[in-house]
């Protein structure tokens, strides 16, 4: 007997045993984020990120209820009627992400549940805003580290928070859960320790340090 779930389809007729086949079919970026304006992705339903270059249409389409603004080198914002929230810390290893993850998790919260859009942004969209978008997806949404990074990759492929970030988020979500479901690891091709999730983007370069050693440096 075969045990059927959601994500399989049923074929067969007549008093035939049906046929389970997995539903492979994945969506695009470009579906998974269609509505969106130019250069923001969608998080979930009511939450979405972008880089600075796209706030200023993100906002006039999205009309947020709340900005979280996680890049302190940009210039002060254009007064208009958008609450924001400021997280003062700079793209860099060594900066302390882990005292703002709760508070602005909880924050977005607090919007959502109201029915409101909440825009994260940092001067990319790349590793500040993926950071506190990502321990949003943990407590709120009872996603795994791993399973968060995926659910964004798939809507916002450039994401690449920092190690130092990444090293923070697992200690988050070991303190929720009790378990981290991504490890840092050593990375040959850089001589660098980087979470598991970023290995697919290094085994090109693993095989060829393999294969010719380490490229000289003129």
């Amino acid at each position: 007997m075969k045990v059927l779930t959601v994500n399989h389809k049923v074929s067969g007729v007549g008093d035939e045993e049906p046929t389970v086949v997995a539903d492979t079919q994945k969506l695009t970026k470009e579906e998974l984020n269609r509505g969106c304006p130019l250069g923001v992705s969608r998080v979930t339903t009511l939450v979405y990120i972008c880089g600075a270059h796209a706030l200023p249409g993100a906002v006039k389409i999205l009309r947020p209820g709340l900005i979280v603004s996680a890049a302190p080198e940009l210039p002060p914002p254009p007064e208009d009627y958008v609450p924001r929230h400021f997280v003062p810390l700079l793209d860099t290893p060594h900066s302390d992400m882990l005292p703002y993850m709760e508070r602005v998790a909880d924050l977005i919260n607090e919007v959502v549940i109201n029915g409101e859009v909440v825009l994260v942004h940092c001067v990319a969209g790349v590793s500040r805003s993926v950071t506190l978008c990502l321990a949003y997806l943990v407590k709120w949404h009872k996603m795994t580290l791993r399973d968060a990074y995926h659910h964004m990759k798939e809507r916002r492929p450039q994401i690449r928070p920092n190690t130092g970030f990444f090293k923070q988020l697992i200690k988050y979500e070991e303190r929720l859960f009790g378990e981290a479901s991504v490890k840092m690891v050593y990375c040959e091709a850089i001589d660098k320790e980087i979470p598991d999730v970023y290995e697919p983007d290094y085994f090109g370069m693993t095989w060829f340090r393999q294969r010719y050693g380490p490229i000289e440096k003129c």
